[in-house]
C-alpha cells in the first residue's frame, strides 16, 4: 500500500493493497550504528528485497531518538509479549567513540537547475485555471532522486524479506504494533461483556479529540483493514447462499465452468455490494433511484455542490484549534497563506469531511424549511451521492423532488409558462454585484479544465456548452419539428452562422466586464432574434432550458441565490424537463465510476504522444 500525493489537489490518495509482513527484530537491530549523539543522523532505506535497486521508502532518522523510544517501548506489556528486549552491552561496546561535525568546503557544492521547459501554450481558455500555486507544499512527481537513492551513505535493509505475510485479520495486535507513536506500546482496552465491531472502534478513534488517529497513514490503514473485513464477511455469507442446500466445495470453485456460471448469473460479484466503488454497489443504488422515480415520478431539480475547504474560514479555525491547539479568529483565518491552508487540510482529512457533512446536513434542513429557497414548494424527497474526485475533495450530486412543482408539457402553453416562471424564481446567472460579492460570483465563473475538453470534427469544444448562448429571457426550446425541415443550403448557412457566433462568444468571454447588451450582440453577429433562436434549435436533439443571461454572463454556471450565499462554494442547479432522459442521464452520471488521471500523468502522456 502506497500513499501518494495527488499533485494538483494538494491532498493524498491510496495506491495498492495492504500487506502485513512480520519483521525480524534481530536483523533490524544489528544494522544500526553503535555510536551516536543527539545530533547524529543516518538515512535508513527500506527495501522490499535487498537485490532491488531502488528503495521502497527511505527516511532520515536520529538514532538517539530511536534508542530513547525503544527503551520506553520494551518496558510495555505489548512488546514484552513479543519477546523484544534491548541489550545494554550493545551500546557500551563503543562508549568513547566521537565524531567531529566539520563542514568541509567540498561539502558546500550544489547543483543549480534551470527551468528550460516552459509551456508554450499560453491560451488561458483551455488551461487548468488556478490562481493559487500548484501544490505549494508537496509536489507530485514520477521521478526518483537517483543520486539520493543509489548512493551508499544510507543503511539498506529488507526486514520483511523471506517472511510470509500474515492477514491483518489474523494478527490481533497489528494496529498497536504498526503505529507505536499512537498506541505507545499499550494494547487497546475494551470493557468486558461489551461487543464492539471494528467499524465502531475505528469510528471512535477517528473522531477522538487526539488527532493522531486521524493521520493519513492511519486513516488509510484503517480503511483497508475495514474493507478487507467486510469482504471476508460478505464472501462467507455468499458461500452459504447456495442452491439445493448444498455447500460450495473447493472442487467447484476450481471448476472454470462453475465459476463462469456464477458470473453469468451475477452471483460472482455479489460480495462487492459492500464496496462503494464497485459495480455491484452502484447496481443497487441504480435500482433504488429507478424505484424512487417510479414512486415519486420525475424529479424536479438536479443539484450539484462542491467543496471549497481553503475558502471556508470556519473550517480553518476548527483545524487550527484541533491540530495546533490554537484559537484564531475568522479574520486571522482569512489572512492565512494558501500554503498554510493546504497544510491544515492535508493533516486532518477526517475533520474536513465531517465539516462538509455537517454543512450538508444544515443545508438540507434549510431546503426543507418553509422559509427556505423553495418557498411554496415542499421538499418531498432526495437522492444524494457524495463522491471524492481525483483532487480528493467531496462532491455532491442530488436529485430533489418538490411538491406541487410544475411539470413540463410541450403541447400546453400554460405549462411552459409556469415552468419558465418556476425556473426564473429558483435559478439565476446574474453577475450583478448587488446580489453577491465578486468573490462568490467568481466561484460560479466557469474555468475550462482537461475534463471538459472534447474533440469534434477537428475542433476543441467544451462538453458543457460553455460559453453559453446569451438570451433576452428564459426560454424552453424544442428541436426543429418535421414541418420545419431545413434544406441543404439552409443547413450550410446555419452551420456557418453558428461557427461565427461561437467565435464571437469566445472573444466576448475573455472580457468578463464587457457592457455589451443582448441587442448589441445580435448586431455584431448580423442576426435578428428569430434567426438566432432558429440557429440554436437546429442543433438540439431534445428540449433544453436556456436561461436569461447577458453577454457578460456567458461563463457563469446556474445557481440559486440563497443556496449560493449559504454554501459559499461552486454549485450547479438544473430544472428537469424529460423524466426518461433525466433517469438515463442521472443514473449514468451520478453512478459513474470514480476514476481519472492526474495533471502530471496527462502531461507525461502528451509528451510521449509527441515522440
Amino acid at each position: 500500500m502506497v500513499i501518494r500525493t495527488l499533485g494538483f489537489s494538494k491532498q493524498f490518495g491510496l495506491k495498492g493493497n495492504l500487506v502485513n509482513v512480520p519483521m525480524n527484530v534481530d536483523t533490524n537491530v544489528s544494522i544500526l550504528p553503535r555510536s551516536f549523539s543527539d545530533t547524529y543522523t543516518i538515512q535508513l532505506k527500506l527495501m522490499r528485497q535487498m537485490k532491488n535497486k531502488n528503495a521502497f521508502m527511505y527516511e532520515t532518522i536520529r538514532p538517539k531518538v530511536v534508542h530513547t523510544a525503544v527503551k520506553y517501548l520494551v518496558q510495555q506489556e505489548l512488546y514484552k509479549d513479543e519477546g523484544i528486549v534491548i541489550s545494554n552491552d550493545w551500546i557500551k561496546e563503543y562508549p568513547n567513540e566521537k565524531e567531529n561535525f566539520i563542514v568541509k568546503n567540498e561539502d558546500k557544492k550544489f547543483n543549480e537547475t534551470e527551468n528550460t521547459g516552459e509551456d508554450s501554450d499560453h491560451d488561458d481558455s483551455w488551461n487548468e485555471s488556478d490562481d493559487k500555486p500548484i501544490n505549494p507544499v508537496t509536489t507530485e512527481t514520477l521521478l526518483n532522486d537517483e543520486t539520493e537513492d543509489q548512493n551508499d551513505t544510507g543503511i539498506k535493509f529488507a526486514p520483511g524479506e523471506n517472511n510470509r505475510p500474515i492477514s491483518v485479520l489474523m494478527d490481533l495486535k497489528v494496529d498497536e504494533l504498526t503505529f507505536p507513536k499512537i498506541y505507545c506500546g499499550k494494547q487497546r482496552k475494551i470493557k468486558e461483556n461489551v461487543k464492539l465491531t471494528y467499524a465502531k472502534i475505528a469510528k471512535s478513534e477517528l473522531r477522538m479529540f487526539d488527532r493522531r488517529c486521524g493521520r493519513v497513514s492511519k486513516l488509510f490503514f484503517t480503511y483497508k483493514k475495514l474493507q478487507t473485513r467486510k469482504f471476508v464477511d460478505a464472501i462467507s455469507i455468499n458461500l452459504r447462499k447456495t442452491k439445493n442446500t448444498k455447500n460450495v466445495t473447493v472442487t467447484q470453485m476450481l471448476n472454470r465452468h462453475y465459476v463462469n456460471g456464477l458470473v453469468h448469473n451475477d452471483d460472482a460479484f455479489a460480495f462487492l455490494r459492500f464496496d462503494r466503488s464497485s459495480s455491484a454497489f452502484w447496481e443497487l443504488k441504480k435500482k433504488e433511484l429507478m424505484a424512487m422515480n417510479r414512486q415519486l415520478e420525475c424529479a424536479t431539480i438536479f443539484l450539484t455542490l462542491s467543496a471549497a475547504e481553503t475558502q471556508w474560514s470556519e473550517l480553518l479555525v476548527i483545524l487550527t484549534q484541533v491540530l495546533e491547539n490554537k484559537v484564531i479568529t475568522l479574520e486571522e483565518a482569512e489572512n492565512l497563506s494558501y500554503e498554510k491552508r493546504c497544510e491544515l487540510i492535508r493533516q486532518d482529512p477526517v475533520t474536513c469531511v465531517r465539516y462538509f457533512e455537517h454543512r450538508l446536513k444544515c443545508l438540507w434542513e434549510i431546503l426543507s424549511a418553509p422559509c427556505g429557497p423553495f418557498q411554496g414548494y415542499e421538499l418531498v424527497d432526495k437522492y444524494v451521492r457524495t463522491e471524492f474526485q481525483v483532487r480528493g475533495s467531496p462532491h455532491v450530486h442530488a436529485l430533489l423532488w418538490l411538491k406541487n412543482a410544475p411539470k413540463y408539457d410541450k403541447n400546453n402553453p400554460e405549462s411552459i409558462e409556469r415552468c419558465v416562471e418556476f425556473i426564473d424564481k429558483l435559478i439565476s446567472v446574474s453577475s450583478q454585484p448587488t446580489e453577491f460579492s465578486e468573490e462568490l460570483i467568481s466561484l460560479q465563473r466557469r474555468k475550462h479544465s482537461h475534463t471538459c475538453k472534447q474533440h469534434v470534427n477537428g475542433c476543441i469544444i467544451c462538453r458543457f456548452g460553455i460559453p453559453y448562448f446569451p438570451m433576452s429571457k428564459t426560454m424552453i426550446l424544442e428541436p426543429l419539428s418535421d414541418d420545419e425541415k431545413l434544406s441543404k443550403k439552409e443547413r450550410e448557412e446555419i452551420s456557418k452562422s453558428r461557427q461565427n457566433v461561437k467565435e464571437e462568444l469566445d472573444r466576448i468571454s475573455k472580457d468578463k466586464d464587457t457592457s455589451l447588451t443582448f441587442e448589441e450582440f445580435l448586431k455584431k453577429i448580423n442576426m435578428n432574434e428569430e434567426q438566432y433562436i432558429k440557429m440554436i434549435r437546429a442543433d438540439l436533439k431534445k428540449a433544453k432550458v436556456f436561461l436569461k443571461r447577458a453577454p457578460n454572463e456567458i461563463r457563469i454556471n446556474a445557481y440559486n441565490p440563497m443556496i449560493m450565499s449559504l454554501h459559499r462554494a461552486n454549485m450547479d442547479i438544473q430544472y428537469i424537463l424529460d423524466p426518461y432522459a433525466c433517469l438515463k442521464y442521472c443514473v449514468e452520471y451520478i453512478n459513474k465510476s470514480e476514476n481519472g488521471m492526474s495533471k502530471l500523468l496527462r502531461e507525461a502522456l502528451n509528451e510521449l504522444k509527441k515522440r
